[in-house]
């Protein structure tokens, strides 16, 4: 039995866990702070259902793509360092700045994109219609909140790569 495949897969197998059930409850809550409170939402409020389904969807999507990065660190220093324990605190301490950027960047993206389109769009308040339950605007939102999610991905694991402690390779 490979002891260190054993190690890097259960080590990705919990970090995409607690991965999802964070970043899934800390979006919806921040979300729900936001929105609820400005708009007066109530919970049966189905265009708002809407666009927390897209934007749940889209910054897990989004975070989804740290997860390949923080397993190379994983890889790249379980051949730099034997002992365990430092293994895990330093792959700890790569994984969390990981997500936390993840995270900042895919939820700046997405409300950028959100406050970008409103801009554009000058004849509506979307958001005063979602508070509204217009299902037709919170469904229209989702899916542009969606589509940025689908482009940006790349760039934020991109992004993510350059924090990567590569061995440096010796060129005579």
């Amino acid at each position: 039995m490979n002891l260190k495949l054993l190690f890097l897969a259960g080590t990705q197998l919990v970090l995409a866990l607690l991965l999802a059930i964070l970043v899934t409850f800390l979006s919806y809550r921040i979300l729900r702070a936001f929105m609820v409170k400005k708009y007066n939402i109530t919970e049966d409020n189905f265009a708002f259902a809407l666009l927390c389904s897209s934007i749940l969807f889209s910054v897990g999507y989004i975070i989804s793509g740290t997860l390949q990065p923080a397993i190379n660190v994983v890889r790249i220093l379980s051949k730099e360092i034997t002992k365990n324990s430092d293994l895990f605190f330093e792959s700890i301490k790569y994984i969390s700045l990981f997500v936390l950027l993840g995270f900042f960047v895919s939820f700046v993206v997405i409300m950028l994109g959100m406050y970008l389109f409103t801009l554009l769009t000058k004849n509506i308040d979307e958001f005063k219609e979602i508070g509204k339950d217009n299902k037709a605007v919170g469904l229209l939102v989702g899916v542009i909140i969606i589509v940025i999610a689908l482009f940006v991905k790349d760039s934020t694991v991109l992004l993510l790569e350059a924090f990567i402690p590569y061995p440096k390779l010796y060129i005579p």
